[in-house]
Order: C-alpha cells, then structure tokens, then sequence
C-alpha cells in the first residue's frame, strides 16, 4: 500500500518484493556485507522503483504533466555498532526524473531468535532540484491549463519520518519480510500546490519474500 502519488492523500495496492545482499567480498576490502554483520563499515546496494503519475486518473491533477515510472539506483553505506546501525544511501534517478536522491536514518535492531529480526529508526530524505521540480513544480505551461500557480522548487531537505521493518526467516535464504514507513514531506516539498491539494503525511506499508544471494566479486 502506497501513495497514489508523492503527495497524494489517496492510496494504491500494488505488487511488491524483496531483495536482499546476504554477502558481497571485494578485493582489498574483503567481507563488506555479511547477513550476521559484525561491527563495523559496511556497503551494499540501493533501489527504489517509483510507479508512473498520470494525472488523468486524479481528478485534482488535471492539466499537469503525466510522469513516466521511474527507477532509482545507487548505493548504502553504515556502519554497525551493537544495536545501532547509522547509515546513507545515493540514488540516481532514471526514467520519470535524473534528479539525485539521498536518505538517511538511524536503525535500532533487535534479534528476539535466530529467525526473527526487527529494526525501528528514524528518517530524512534530501532530493536535488531536478526531482523536486518533477514531482513537485509545477510549470507556466501547467499552471494556465491546471489553475495550480507556478511553483519552482529548488532541492533539498524533502521530508523526515520513521520506518519499522521484521523479518522472518523460514529457510537461510527465504524469508517473509514486512515494513511500514511513515514520511512527512516539508520544506519546498511540502509548499508544492499538488500536495496542498493532496497530504503532507505519507504511508507506506509492505509485505513480501526475500531472497538472499551472495556475489563475491574476483576470486582469493
């Protein structure tokens, strides 16, 4: 379950799913992401696919431009510290924007057994101007045919909240896996006429599989 779209107050039903880089080994570096991860750095992979918007299909989107679905990938990098794991990613859009997109947040994990994991942390995400223009502007052109008044936003701090994720592992690779994210957008993000229209506080929950999969790049 997802916003319709950034911004929208209401919400859709899609398919989702999991995945999840239980090892990488790097030359030089050696083990940089394990599954058991120990204290210490560690890096891996970041994605976010984001579903078309097509104004046609809501009614207080009228005369804005439609935007192609869009595929965000980058990377993540933290660091574990006991129960603490602060961490970063950079995603470059493709697709519906070009723009760059970085969150960040603090995760508090807890192991109740072997098969069971939780994490509970807080969140802020920052977005350059070519994403928030795109989801967010509105133009000259869309302005006259919408009513909307123009709006420009440059990039920046795009919205702060909270994620909760568990896992449950029914095999060393399969795992059911849940999450539920809370963001508020604010900043220029939340000043945007298509999310005064809309809601500022977002919600998105999902449940799905996992599948674990190691690459180990450059044999010893």
């Amino acid at each position: 379950m997802r916003p319709a779209y950034e911004g929208s107050k209401g919400y859709e039903f899609n398919p989702t799913g999991f995945l999840s880089l239980k090892y990488l080994w790097l030359p030089g570096f050696g083990n940089v992401k394990s599954d058991r991860t120990s204290d210490g750095f560690f890096i891996g992979p970041s994605f976010r696919y984001l579903y078309k918007r097509d104004s046609n299909e809501h009614p207080e989107l009228r005369g804005l431009n439609n935007i192609d679905a869009a595929f965000e990938l980058g990377g993540r990098v933290g660091y574990q510290w006991n129960m603490l794991r602060p961490w970063l990613a950079v995603r470059y859009g493709l697709g519906g924007h070009n723009g760059v997109v970085a969150e960040t947040g603090v995760d508090l994990r807890f192991r109740p057994s072997a098969v069971t994991e939780f994490t509970i942390g807080p969140r802020v995400s920052f977005a350059t101007s070519e994403y928030m223009k795109t989801y967010f502007g509105v133009t000259l052109a869309e302005s006259a045919q919408s009513g909307l008044i123009a709006y420009n936003p440059r990039g920046g701090i795009k919205g702060a909240g909270m994620e909760v994720t568990g896992r449950y592992e029914f095999t060393p690779e399969w795992s059911l896996v849940s999450s539920a994210v809370y963001e508020k957008l604010i900043g220029r993000a939340a000043d945007s006429p298509v999310v005064k229209l809309g809601n500022e506080n977002q919600i998105t929950v999902k449940l799905g599989v996992s599948y674990k999969l190691g690459l180990k790049l450059f044999g010893n």
